[in-house]
């Protein structure tokens, strides 16, 4: 089976290099196209992987397709691959985000195209990413494993309805900007506080590292741990009610429902 990956920039890239390093993939199974022919002459160069001179010679040469451009770049690249014939026969994997199934089929002029929307996060470069898959695609039982199968190889993958997308995309897209920006408040206050700068940086990191592996090995709800650490009386309770009285978690909630609405107005324009 051949894979053609459509656009190799930083996501489409973390991709292919997280296939490459699992048993189920070879070099010798994947090419690809960019704009940049540069940087698709670099990653061939890694990886062995043989590179298109155009979106459709990728398309036509590949059983398996994944569409890795911007949204705004998408309907180019299906007007140009829309032109081949076959099409019916191949999966298409897109990660383009608030840019619906319908749309991609109607675009692609073949009402029986097998398109499976996947929303893989920044952390797939690090092989931990959480990746959605549309469960309500226009796609077979084994074209869904193909697609588990591609993006099981850079993180975790879970299936929701296509509407539940944009939501998922929030929170799981959106989120490690708002990490990010966690961990550097931290450290920021380490600094303050009299801590060199990379000191402050590594504690916090680990951290909310480690934070994020006691969440995931544990049962109890994410309160719950939040409470272990709250002794009665103790000092971690005064920051949690500083946090409350600013309104750290109605902040968050916030900041994911604008991603949600900026998500909706992308998909009503597609």
């Amino acid at each position: 089976m051949k894979y053609g990956f459509i656009g190799m920039g930083n996501m489409g890239s973390a991709i292919l290099y997280g296939m490459l390093k699992t048993s189920n993939f070879s070099s010798d199974d994947i090419i690809g196209f960019d704009v940049d022919r540069n940087r698709a002459q670099s990653i061939a160069e890694e990886t062995g992987i043989r590179i298109c001179s155009s979106c459709s010679e990728t398309a036509s040469e590949s059983d398996v397709i994944i569409l890795a451009v911007k949204p705004q770049q998408l309907p180019t690249v299906l007007k140009e691959i829309s032109e081949l014939q076959g099409l019916e026969k191949k999966l298409f994997l897109s990660i383009a985000a608030g840019f619906p199934i319908t749309r991609i089929i109607y675009l692609l002029l073949e009402p029986s195209a097998s398109v499976i929307r996947a929303m893989p996060n920044l952390n797939a470069s690090v092989g931990e990413a959480i990746t959605a898959l549309c469960q309500d695609s226009p796609a077979t039982k084994e074209q869904m494993e193909i697609a588990r199968s591609v993006f099981s190889s850079v993180g975790e993958v879970v299936l929701l309805p296509e509407k539940h997308l944009g939501v998922f995309s929030a929170v799981a897209g959106a989120s490690p900007a708002f990490t990010f920006m966690y961990m550097d408040a931290l450290a920021m206050a380490g600094v303050q506080a009299g801590l060199p700068r990379s000191l402050a940086e590594k504690i916090a990191i680990q951290a909310v590292k480690g934070s994020s592996v006691n969440a995931s090995l544990s049962e109890e709800h994410l309160d719950a741990l939040r409470d272990r650490v709250c002794s009665p009386a103790g000092t971690t309770i005064e920051g949690v009610t500083v946090l409350e009285e600013n309104g750290f978690k109605g902040s968050v909630m916030r900041a994911v429902r604008s991603v949600i609405e900026k998500d909706e107005k992308l998909s009503e324009q597609a």
